[in-house]
């Protein structure tokens, strides 16, 4: 009761019957100053190009609160130490502009650069993750997909500085989709092997038509690749998906 009394206090002309209105009238002012807000911010939105990796770490939901941790660990641990040991990153060839984490893995955002830059990059940073286990022996397993997509920065609730848009978004499904159809691809040619298809589909590097065309120097850094064409997604969407399978 005391705020109301002082709200009331303040707004002298406020009575107990009109309250209701005041307050819809401060709620409409607050309204069009978040619009007002909001259409400054959009005249100064800008799409960039960049390069965008997600990596996603298997089984992460299913583990234990303590395996979690211990997951989280050896992939921040892993993934610092691979980037910064990396030719291409140290070299100023690829240059990262930011990481946002997902809670099971992150998104890295890398300057545009050449195919052939990006893949060298992708590959190097994926080869790894099948030989990595912590003195528990917890395993770690990663997924992985990557596109030159548009994004735009911006500063989210943290303050922190982010990236937002069409290319994260693509990213995401890219890699939900390459895995879903791999793991069919699996079943269909190994039926007698359910279970098995989530162990086939991880350690293996997604990619968007941005980055295929240089694939054929290549050929030796991974086992096998597949070509899926017009893959759909839960809006409806269509995608084609080349998936390296068996990083080396």
């Amino acid at each position: 009761m005391n705020m109301l009394k002082d709200f009331i206090e303040k707004n002298k002309k406020t009575t107990l019957e009109n309250l209701p209105e005041i307050i819809e009238e401060q709620h409409g002012k607050k309204i069009l100053k978040m619009t007002s807000v909001l259409s400054d911010f959009m005249t100064q939105v800008h799409e960039e190009e960049k390069l965008i990796i997600l990596i996603d770490i298997v089984g992460f939901s299913k583990s234990s609160t303590r395996d979690q941790v211990y997951k989280i660990y050896l992939f921040q641990s892993y993934l610092t130490k691979k980037i910064l040991t990396n030719k291409i990153a140290t070299s100023g060839k690829i240059h990262i502009s930011h990481f946002v984490p997902t809670g099971d893995g992150c998104y890295i955002v890398a300057d545009k650069c050449d195919e052939n830059t990006a893949l060298k990059f992708l590959i190097s940073i994926v080869s790894g993750f099948r030989k990595i286990e912590n003195k528990d022996k917890i395993e770690l397993s990663i997924r992985a997909s990557a596109l030159i997509g548009k994004v735009v920065p911006f500063f989210d609730m943290a303050r922190h500085f982010n990236y937002i848009g069409e290319g994260m978004n693509e990213a995401a499904r890219i890699l939900s989709g390459g895995q879903n159809i791999l793991e069919k691809e699996f079943l269909k040619e190994n039926p007698d092997q359910a279970g098995k298809e989530k162990l086939f589909s991880r350690n293996s590097l997604y990619l968007g038509d941005s980055l295929v065309s240089s694939l054929e120097s290549f050929t030796e850094s991974y086992s096998k690749l597949y070509k899926f064409e017009n893959v759909p997604d839960k809006h409806g969407l269509t995608r084609n998906i080349t998936v390296l399978q068996g990083i080396l």
